[in-house]
């Protein structure tokens, strides 16, 4: 009896950290609802389309991207430098939870690691913003870039190895973001000193993500029930 406690026990744990992990990534769609909110309340230069997402954190009124003249000042910079700080932390969060309720195998490391280490990077964005510490800011934020939609690919990929997982609209439009977010980080980075497009670019190269792992999230709440309906069709 011990033993089946012990065994109990155990199982309960791991479904509260699944549970605890997917919701992590649940609420990242909300990121870019805060941000929009934002840059609504931001002065009336910023564009969402020529403009940094970095802008909206600067504590001063400077031009919203490189080659620009017109100052933008963000009242609501706190608010998303916090959201960098939060949201960066959940998606840490969520990677870390979620791995052991995966199949072992080099795509679940990668994950894991490309998570830990683009959301510790985006977390990083909020301490230092791009006004007050320009290159320290640009060093930590580059890495999110490249490593965020690595990050989608290897878990879309992990989670098509996993049966009954997620849907399987889940795991293919995981593929198509990643790839979208790699091309337009590929953009971003050659474009960064376009008079346009800049932030357009740039929210191409993350928003998809986000939204993604929101996706992701759900899926994996409802994946015990899903789990077991497969099994017993088996």
């Amino acid at each position: 009896m011990v033993v089946a406690v012990r065994r109990a026990g155990g199982y309960g744990q791991a479904v509260r950290r699944e549970r605890l992990g997917g919701e992590a990534w649940l609420v990242q769609p909300l990121y870019v609802l805060v941000e929009l909110l934002v840059a609504a309340a931001a002065s009336a230069a910023y564009s969402l389309r020529d403009d940094t997402i970095s802008s909206l954190g600067q504590l001063t009124c400077t031009p919203g991207h490189v080659g620009s003249t017109v100052a933008v000042c963000s009242p609501g910079h706190v608010v998303l430098d916090v959201a960098f700080v939060v949201f960066g932390l959940l998606r840490v969060l969520g990677a870390v939870l979620l791995h052991p309720s995966l199949p072992a195998g080099w795509t679940r490391t990668a994950a894991t690691g490309l998570w830990v280490v683009s959301g510790l990077c985006s977390a990083a964005v909020g301490l230092v913003p791009v006004d007050q510490r320009p290159a320290l800011h640009a060093l930590v934020a580059a890495p999110v870039f490249v490593l965020q939609p690595l990050a989608v690919l290897a878990t879309a990929e992990t989670l098509r190895r996993t049966r009954g997982a997620v849907p399987s609209w889940v795991v293919t439009s995981g593929l198509a973001a990643g790839s979208v977010t790699l091309v337009a980080a590929t953009a971003f980075g050659l474009g960064l000193g376009a008079e346009a497009w800049v932030g357009g670019l740039e929210r191409l190269a993350l928003w998809p993500a986000y939204l993604w792992l929101g996706a992701a999230g759900a899926g994996l709440l409802a994946g015990p029930a899903r789990r077991a309906r497969v099994s017993g069709r088996s």
